[in-house]
């Protein structure tokens, strides 16, 4: 297996692994022995985290198929901009558990920092993707 494909397969197995422990670890607020816990969790962020890293491993694993059937894609710098996307776009969901709103690139300093880094990931998403794309297509 090559390098670009090694990456993203173990890259999503471990984000899978990571969304599942977050999954578990969401349940222990709303057990009855933890109740007291709840109030410092916001759960829908949490929810949102342990989806969006389960869709973004998945979308790894979309390109590991892709670059299997056409070669000429298993870039390294696209699998790498897959993984950092992988990571950093779950970020406005973390935030919003501490009450900054990282979709907005605007107030205070670690608003704009978050958000700045949150475009950054979607932007490197994209151009990721476009360039498989373009390979379909090419």
């Amino acid at each position: 297996m090559n390098e670009p494909l090694r990456l993203l397969t173990g890259n999503a197995a471990l984000q899978v692994f990571v969304s599942s422990l977050l999954g578990f670890a969401m349940l222990i607020p709303r057990q009855p022995w933890a109740k007291r816990l709840a109030p410092h969790f916001d759960q829908k962020a949490l929810l949102s985290v342990h989806l969006d890293w389960l869709m973004l491993a998945f979308m790894q694993w979309g390109a590991v198929l892709v670059m299997t059937q056409w070669p000429g894609a298993a870039r390294p710098w696209v699998a790498w901009l897959l993984v950092l996307g992988g990571w950093l776009n779950v970020l406005p969901y973390w935030c919003r558990a501490f009450r900054i709103d990282a979709f907005v690139l605007a107030g205070r300093p670690a608003q704009v920092l978050a958000a700045a880094v949150s475009g950054l990931s979607a932007t490197g998403l994209v151009v990721a993707w476009g360039r498989l794309v373009w390979e379909l297509l090419g």
